[in-house]
């Protein structure tokens, strides 16, 4: 596992931020993470409501194109400060589930639920317009690369830990308190995350009086930016596909294969242990032929995993072989994709406005993350196992062509070859094929900063 290595290839001030975000999954994963989507159907919550709920978290980003006063005046550091520390305490409305349910029933829990989580979506949101302001301003140039593959190995670890621990108490037909319990776990790493980000130097606001005209000033700058714009629309149809799969995997493992609440937990963990040991190939890999190679690839990689998917049918005998594997790509290549479009992003933003870059960015993608999840539940509910295959064909057909768009949008790489002999090439697809595995396995020349090895079969050759 490389991450000790990549810790240390930081500077102080990133690698701070690393710890409070290793604290910052623990609470995720516990609150908002797979485990949510479990506990809403534990207690009968609809499909389609499943949908919304899932919906909460992106689409609440949207308020942060209202922040940028807030965080120009009181600083991200004093913002999300505030924001996490109050978010933790909202979420503490989920203890008054059971109450509700004996009193109410069933449907007064999942209105709870769904309350909870939208409060703590809520103040995410509000907070969340100063993550990636603090981000740049931390993060040199230079490292954008290495920090964000070394984020994805750091919360795929302690993802893998989690969800463990969350198999754990979920064995069997688990209660409503066994699902409190995991709860507990992520409203009190919620609370130490605070001390470690609290150490996170700089994140502090313009001293003096600021119009709150001048604030959104910064908006005409990103808007006028026609490439930026341009990529934050191709890169947020590209998470949308992403998320079709991502959005009806579970309900599909727990619904139609009847796996138990224990083996999806167990299963995700190979998913996230998948992400841990590729992540940093997939970041040298960004850093060496460019975010718009590593998106193409990553995509493509993330079309076959939901290809797999297809053919996973419940009376299956090959979908108990099948299964595992199709989860651990489809994690692994989500995973790289969204590293790529990470350090993409931070490329395009220019320092005076770089709040206004963000925040655009962040309302591209959590709209197409939001609704997304929204219109897959309503095709599951009103379609069921043909809902998740309408869901899966999505995330395939959308797959490569978003994978096309956006390596033609992202050119900081090699000029891509748009001639014609290169595109009906037949030896295209092996190529792609090889050069996609040569990457995951750490095969690939940029393992070694450009130096190949003696001991390393020569890579594929074709397109990057």
């Amino acid at each position: 596992m490389p991450i000790v290595s990549s810790l240390r290839e930081l500077d102080p001030a990133p690698r701070r931020f690393l710890y409070f975000i290793s604290f910052n999954v623990v609470s995720w994963q516990c609150i908002v993470g797979s485990a949510l989507v479990l506990f809403a159907r534990s207690i009968d919550m609809p499909a389609s409501w499943v949908g919304f709920l899932l919906s909460f978290l992106p689409l609440s980003m949207l308020l942060v194109v209202t922040t940028v006063p807030l965080v120009t005046h009181l600083g991200p550091r004093r913002l999300m400060l505030t924001a996490w520390g109050s978010r933790s305490l909202v979420i503490c409305a989920v203890f008054i589930m059971p109450f509700a349910m004996e009193h109410w029933g069933p449907k007064s829990a999942q209105l709870v639920l769904m309350g909870a989580t939208l409060g703590f979506c809520f103040l995410r949101a509000i907070g969340g317009g100063g993550w990636f302001p603090w981000l740049h301003e931390v993060v040199p140039d230079h490292q954008r690369g290495a920090y964000f593959s070394t984020e994805a190995a750091l919360t795929q670890l302690l993802s893998v830990v989690v969800a463990v621990m969350q198999a754990a108490i979920l064995q069997g037909s688990p209660s409503i308190n066994r699902f409190l319990l995991v709860y507990s776990v992520g409203i009190a790493a919620g609370f130490i995350s605070l001390y470690w980000m609290a150490k996170v130097p700089g994140g502090r606001g313009v001293k003096g009086k600021i119009s709150v005209q001048s604030s959104y000033a910064a908006y005409g700058v990103a808007l006028a930016d026609k490439g930026f714009l341009r990529f934050v629309v191709v890169a947020s149809l590209c998470f949308g596909t992403l998320t079709w799969l991502g959005a009806s995997l579970v309900l599909y493992m727990r619904d139609i294969l009847g796996y138990a609440a224990f083996s999806i937990m167990l299963i995700m963990a190979a998913g996230s242990a998948g992400i841990l040991v590729t992540i940093r190939q997939w970041g040298r890999y960004a850093d060496h032929a460019g975010s718009g190679s590593a998106m193409l690839l990553s995509l493509c990689g993330h079309s076959a995993a939901a290809l797999v998917c297809l053919v996973l049918t419940p009376d299956g005998w090959w979908t108990a072989y099948l299964l595992t594997p199709a989860v651990v790509l489809a994690s692994v290549f989500s995973a790289a994709f969204n590293m790529a479009a990470h350090r993409a992003m931070l490329n395009y933003v220019k320092s005076p406005g770089r709040i206004a870059y963000t925040n655009l960015w962040t309302v591209g993608t959590s709209l197409a993350l939001g609704i997304t999840p929204i219109l897959a539940g309503i095709c599951i509910d009103v379609w069921h196992l043909w809902g998740f295959r309408l869901c899966f064909m999505a995330a395939v057909v959308g797959g490569l062509c978003c994978a096309v768009a956006s390596r033609i949008t992202v050119q900081d790489g090699e000029k891509l070859d748009t001639s014609l002999a290169a595109l009906v090439n037949p030896a295209l697809p092996v190529r792609m094929v090889g050069r996609i595995l040569w990457i995951t396995l750490g095969l690939h020349e940029s393992r070694t900063s450009g130096v190949q090895s003696s001991n390393v079969p020569p890579e594929p050759q074709g397109i990057d």
